[in-house]
């Protein structure tokens, strides 16, 4: 059996080619067709620079540019520049117009478009420029009216702004400011002579003759100082010399000020220290006592003013600040002389200088007066005027204290009868003792005793009783009481 052979005809290479090329081309549209739709692709325009722009008036502007950048979701993630693809600007910017400009670049790809936008904002920063004409010389005469030479304002965008120019005029000098339209300012000063031939005036509170009393302590009464251009210079007074207010004299205070222009104006004020005149000692004609008490008011005071008034007696209390405040009144509604101790009884302290003994003492008398009414002249030195205690606190104060106390008007009173109450004796019998003792020595007694302590004031009673028993009269002492001053011994 014979077997037939069928040939197929084999296709010719060409057609395989150009098939194989058209399913190519089919899976390449498709692929990208696919790949545009999962991959998402986006495009952006990027500006090169800043997205705002700030340029001065008439600056030239130049072009950053742009780019085109292709980005997808999977692929080409961080962007893909698109050289190929230039970006087209719209807009323009123009320097020589002040304002706000919008420039919009835009880009097509593939049915794709991006748009991005840069702002440039033409401004006006720079200031104006005042120019001051020079002044002429030898054409201003002193006194009259300043004439100004004149001056221009120029500013870069606004031309010609000399109308706007505001003048301001102070003494010695004329201020020129100017605002150009927007807003940046300017500054000119010309200095202009100015001639100033009125000096300063001084005036003196309290005048200038002005009279303290010795041992006030001397306070500036005050002074003002004007002048026609500088106006207030009180701060400016330079104020010289000293009042010695513990010693009588005339002691001139000078007041100096000057202008800006050199013109000096010296005002004297003349300060008279005054001792007051110290009253005429009357001796006691008839034999007497003068009790005194030193360093109250006490708790024993009171007893001692019943005991004193049982006899009709007066004595003097040379009192100090112990807070018994209703006893000084009382002693003063009893007819008693009260006197000026020490506020502290501090050595140390109130016989440190002069300064701090008239503190003291003026402190005291405020005391005092505020309790009683009453402003003594009577005074007694803590330690009495020849104490020696004051010489570790301020050598020779007692030398300057004992004349110095006497020019203030006030008495000092020592004694010559010394109970010796604050020393060795400590009983009644003692004291009394002591005091007969001393007043048979002599024909006017000033008796030192201390009512704050129980044992001498119990004494006072006898020691009266004996002294109206042979013939004595017990006095207070007043400015005219002789003092019986010690030697002077600091």
């Amino acid at each position: 059996m014979k077997h037939k052979i069928v040939y197929y005809p084999h296709p010719k290479p060409w057609k395989w080619v150009l098939g194989l090329l058209l399913l190519l081309v089919l899976l390449g549209v498709t692929g990208w067709a696919v790949l545009f739709r999962v991959n998402r692709f986006t495009l952006s325009v990027q500006i090169a620079g800043e997205e705002q722009i700030q340029l001065e008036y008439g600056q030239e502007y130049r072009e950053p540019g742009a780019q085109t950048r292709l980005s997808g979701t999977l692929f080409w993630k961080d962007g893909r520049v698109l050289e190929e693809v230039q970006p087209t600007v719209c807009g323009q910017v123009d320097t020589k117009t002040l304002g706000r400009y919008t420039l919009t670049y835009s880009a097509d790809f593939r049915g794709f478009h991006g748009e991005a936008r840069r702002t440039v904002c033409v401004v006006d920063t720079q200031s104006p420029v005042i120019t001051l004409a020079e002044a002429p010389e030898g054409e201003w005469n002193p006194g009259e009216p300043y004439q100004d030479p004149g001056f221009a304002a120029v500013d870069n965008y606004d031309g010609d702004i000399t109308d706007q120019v505001v003048c301001i005029e102070t003494l010695g000098r004329i201020t020129y400011a100017v605002l150009d339209s927007s807003g940046n300012p300017a500054y000119a000063e010309r200095e202009i002579p100015v001639y100033d031939r009125e000096p300063p005036e001084i005036g003196l509170e309290g005048g200038q003759d002005y009279a303290i009393t010795t041992g006030s302590f001397y306070t500036e009464p005050g002074y003002w100082a004007e002048d026609d251009q500088d106006g207030d210079l009180t701060e400016q007074v330079l104020v010289e010399g000293e009042v010695d207010w513990l010693t009588p004299g005339t002691y001139p205070i000078s007041y100096t000020v000057s202008d800006a222009f050199g013109n000096v104006t010296t005002v004297t004020r003349q300060v008279e220290v005054l001792a007051k005149p110290r009253p005429q000692t009357q001796w006691p004609e008839q034999k007497t006592i003068y009790l005194t008490f030193d360093d109250g008011p006490g708790p024993y005071t009171r007893e001692l003013l019943d005991v004193l008034d049982s006899y009709g007696v007066k004595a003097t209390f040379f009192v100090t600040d112990t807070g018994c405040d209703d006893i000084m009144e009382q002693i003063v509604e009893r007819g008693h002389s009260i006197g000026i101790h020490t506020v502290t009884h501090n050595y140390e302290e109130i016989y440190s200088s002069p300064e701090a003994f008239f503190a003291d003492l003026h402190k005291m008398q405020d005391i005092i007066y505020k309790n009683t009414g009453v402003r003594t002249t009577l005074m007694r030195f803590p330690g009495g005027s020849s104490n020696t205690v004051s010489c570790a606190a301020c050598e020779g104060v007692m030398t300057i204290l004992s004349e110095a106390v006497q020019n203030a008007g006030f008495q000092y009173f020592d004694w010559n009868v010394d109970s010796n109450d604050a020393g060795g004796a400590r009983k009644a019998e003692t004291v009394f003792r002591n005091v007969v003792d001393g007043v048979q020595q002599t024909g006017i007694s000033l008796v030192l005793q201390h009512d704050i302590h129980d044992y001498s004031v119990e004494a006072v009673e006898d020691i009266i009783v004996w002294g109206l028993n042979n013939g004595y009269t017990f006095e207070r002492l007043t400015e005219n009481s002789p003092g019986f001053h010690h030697g002077i011994n600091n």
